[in-house]
Order: structure tokens, then sequence, then C-alpha cells
């Protein structure tokens, strides 16, 4: 009896040992995965931060456009007392409107 309470000890260390190594690879392996996610996210973060920044520039790129538009547009007129439709370089659409009618 005594023998096989001994054999069943050591069984049971031994499945502990293995179940310890089993969880320390667990534990390396999610750590590994969770700093490859981090990078990915990192980089998904970088390209939207970028395009973001492109889209930014070509909005000021256009209303530069269109500002110089209506600047042209409204440069004959004999109003330059430096008011009107540009307002602060701003143009909205119901001064375009505006201009348009005139």
């Amino acid at each position: 009896m005594r023998s096989g309470l001994g054999e069943s000890v050591q069984v049971m260390e031994q499945r502990e040992m293995g179940v310890n190594i089993e969880y320390e690879q667990l534990t390396l392996r999610a750590n590994a995965l969770r700093e490859e996610l981090h990078t990915e996210i990192e980089r998904m973060l970088n390209d939207i931060i970028k395009f973001k920044v492109h889209i930014q520039k070509s909005l000021e790129d256009y209303e530069g456009f269109v500002v110089e538009e209506v600047e042209q547009e409204l440069g004959g007129d004999d109003d330059d007392d430096g008011e009107g439709y540009l307002d602060g370089g701003e143009v909205t659409g119901q001064m375009m409107v505006d201009a348009q009618g005139e």
C-alpha cells in the first residue's frame, strides 16, 4: 500500500511539474502575442494619423484655392474697402451664393 501511495505522489509531482512548465510556456506566448498586438495597433494608429494629416492639408489647400477663386471673382468689383465676403480668410456657402447672385 505504501509503495502504491509513493508512486501516486511521484506521478502527481510529475504532473505538477508538467503543468507548471505548460503554464510558463503559455505565459510567455501570451506576453509575446500581447507585444505583437501592441506593435500592430501602434502601426495602425500611425497610419491613421498620417492619413488624417494628409486630409487636413488637402482641405487647407482646397480652402486656399476657394479663397483665391472668390478673390478673383470679386476682384473686378469696386468694393475694395477690405471688408465683405472675405472675413478673416474664410468663405461660407452663403457668401458664395451671395457672390453668384450679384
